[in-house]
């Protein structure tokens, strides 16, 4: 009897890891997905995730992820970072290829992706949790942000650590109708913005992670 329910038990993890490995494929794919729609921002979605785990490193020195399950919450922010954009799938691609400045209607259309991502994620009950990251990563930690204008610490901490992973990366790509910034630009921009666009830990846990050339 030990024997089988030591055999059941390895058949249990072993499943478990082979649903687990399936489930980060999908993950995987999907974000691919959006980079083929939106040729302009390709590896964005892995810049991106590999910028915030960074800062979660970093931020988890400073005592700021303190209190979790930290295992649990590095593998949400993977996950998150590389859906955020997953929304952009809804925009007509004659706005995300456009070669120059957006009208007004066009960014309303764009700033529609967190709720199409989340509406997306929310039917399947493993992105559950990843799902915040993806909904309120342009929230702004004054409250000025979309969808919502939630504030402060109301912004789940998965999503305000994309926001500036995301913010980087942008300001640092050429983009059709500009020039990207230099690493030291963005870094200036970025702090510049604390308390503003920003949580202050976060763009700290940002500036030390640069000065240690991480980033």
């Amino acid at each position: 009897m030990a024997i089988q329910n030591a055999r059941l038990f390895q058949d249990l993890d072993d499943q478990l890891l082979k649903n687990k490995k399936l489930f980060l494929q999908t993950v995987f794919a999907l974000s691919q997905a959006i980079e083929a729609k939106d040729h302009y921002t390709q590896g964005h979605t892995e810049r991106v995730t590999h910028y915030a785990l960074i800062l979660a490193e970093e931020l988890k020195l400073l005592g700021g992820i303190s209190g979790m399950n930290a295992k649990k919450f590095f593998e949400n922010l993977r996950i998150s970072s590389l859906l955020h954009d997953i929304g952009k799938i809804g925009v007509p691609e004659a706005i995300l290829n456009k070669n120059g400045q957006l009208e007004e209607w066009e960014r309303k259309e764009i700033n529609k992706h967190p709720l199409v991502g989340a509406g997306i994620l929310n039917k399947i009950d493993e992105f559950y949790e990843p799902l915040v990251g993806v909904k309120y990563h342009h929230e702004r930690y004054d409250g000025s942000g979309y969808p919502e204008g939630l504030k402060e610490d109301k912004i789940p901490l998965v999503a305000r650590i994309i926001a500036v992973a995301d913010t980087f990366d942008a300001m640092t790509t050429d983009r059709p109708y500009r020039k990207g910034m230099s690493r030291d630009e963005a870094m200036r921009v970025i702090e510049k913005e604390k308390n503003k666009q920003f949580d202050p830990a976060i763009v700290e846990a940002f500036l030390i992670a640069c000065r240690k050339g991480a980033i």
